[in-house]
């Protein structure tokens, strides 16, 4: 039970809650029996003052020592006697407890000390007290005291005990109380652990609800995020390497349908317009499955290997650097490039934002239908937007939301030589990038012209 995090919260509990209740007994007994102890002694204050008032009394009505005996044990109500210098009685009232304690107590004071001594024994309780009294400093006589507080004193331990059974009370409803508090609280965590094992084990695990509102709850809730992020994750992993293989399957099996043809065929024999289809098919898909594998890898790579530093660069002197490199396919094309570009300086990783402009740009030249294609940098308070426009063919409804998903891409080109070469992870791998340097990639489709927009 010990081992348990319930077992060790209660032992640690009760431990707590008895050791506490132990301390207070033993202080709420002592307490008591100090302050039992304290009225005694003033009580006996009180009466060795009244005696010595009556002493006084009989003593100015010239009458012998032994007539104040009777009024002072009225007050006393127990056992009251004198003593010469020698420590003998010479006359007493009322009954002795204990004999023995009266000689010691005379011998021990010595004409000289008061005392008090309190004797607790054969479930009785006594006090003997003893006084000597002078008169005009003339020792007269020890008055000498001897008390039955056994009522009182079971009294006190009748309290005492009272108390002790509250506290047990107490502490038994308190340990129930916290034993219920603590299994309600474990509960989740019983069933938080439950989950993640079966999670661990692949199978199909619901979310933790938990009714409160507590550190537990917030785990809970962090727990389910967790969770499903990682189901979800697990899921897109599946299916885009599922894609992947689906997409590197199609390349391979049609290289190796036109390779097979070419091989087992005698090309003189062979038409040259199959050839040359066959040839372009080959290039194509060579092409198509090399810019798929480099996706591929730079999607699995990451943020995490990848290393993130940030350098101050001029933004327009990048984008009219990559249009240059893109100028040979830009002139082949006719293509006319609209550029309305700020002079703007960014801190920021330059190889990510090359890429994310590399990819749009390539796709602009890919898929515009007309001659024309816009690109703006502008910077409006604290946010830097670099749009690319250009007008395409239509795209089908069911992919024209889905563009920046890994493997959407369309294809309505019947002409071989001049089929697109892609991967359709270009924009997914932009996006994800984008995400990475808390950037955002969007884009909208308006009639026949489609807008990307990043914002920096």
């Amino acid at each position: 039970m010990n081992k348990t995090l319930k077992g060790k919260l209660l032992i640690g509990t009760v431990v707590s809650v008895i050791s506490i209740n132990i301390a207070f007994t033993i202080f709420i007994s002592i307490f008591f029996n100090n302050s039992f102890k304290d009225s005694i002694i003033e009580d006996m204050e009180n009466i060795k003052i009244t005696s010595i008032n009556i002493i006084r009394q009989k003593e100015v009505a010239e009458e012998p020592l032994w007539k104040s005996l009777s009024p002072i044990n009225d007050v006393v109500q127990g056992y009251v006697s004198f003593s010469n210098e020698e420590g003998k009685i010479n006359q007493s009232v009322g009954k002795a407890v204990n004999s023995e304690e009266i000689n010691s107590i005379i011998l021990e004071s010595n004409n000289i000390k008061s005392l008090i001594k309190f004797k607790n024994l054969n479930k009785s309780y006594y006090i003997t007290y003893n006084y000597p009294v002078y008169l005009d400093e003339n020792f007269i006589s020890n008055l000498i005291i001897q008390k039955d507080y056994t009522n009182k004193f079971y009294e006190m331990i009748k309290t005492i005990i009272i108390i002790l059974l509250g506290q047990v009370l107490v502490v038994i409803t308190l340990i129930l109380t916290i034993a219920s508090i603590i299994k309600k609280s474990i509960m989740p965590l019983n069933k938080l652990n439950e989950s993640m094992k079966n999670f661990k084990l692949g199978k199909y695990t619901e979310d933790i609800e938990v009714s409160s509102e507590d550190e537990i709850s917030d785990l809970a809730k962090t727990y389910n995020l967790m969770k499903n992020q990682l189901i979800n994750q697990d899921k897109s992993l599946r299916e885009f390497f599922n894609n992947a293989t689906h997409e590197l399957k199609t390349p391979v099996t049609s290289i190796s349908l036109y390779s097979q043809i070419l091989r087992d065929n005698d090309i003189k024999e062979m038409d040259e317009e199959f050839i040359n289809r066959a040839s372009s098919r080959i290039v194509l898909e060579c092409e198509k499955m090399k810019t798929l594998v480099e996706n591929i890898l730079e999607t699995s790579r990451g943020s995490i290997n990848r290393d993130k530093v940030k350098t101050k660069f001029s933004l327009k002197d990048l984008i009219m650097q990559i249009e240059e490199d893109f100028e040979v396919r830009i002139n082949k094309r006719n293509l006319k490039i609209i550029n309305e570009i700020q002079e703007l300086e960014y801190l920021g990783v330059l190889e990510d934002f090359e890429l994310i402009f590399v990819n749009l740009f390539d796709n602009s030249i890919k898929y515009t239908s007309s001659k024309e294609i816009e690109v703006k940098l502008s910077k409006e308070e604290e946010t830097t937007s670099l749009i690319i426009k250009n007008k395409i063919n239509k795209i089908p409804e069911d992919i024209k939301n889905r563009l920046l998903e890994p493997f959407i891409k369309h294809n309505n080109i019947n002409d071989i030589s001049k089929e697109i070469s892609s991967s359709g992870l270009g924009l997914y791998l932009c996006g994800e990038i984008a995400k990475e340097n808390n950037w955002k990639l969007s884009y909208d489709i308006i009639e026949e012209f489609i807008t990307f927009k990043l914002e920096l």
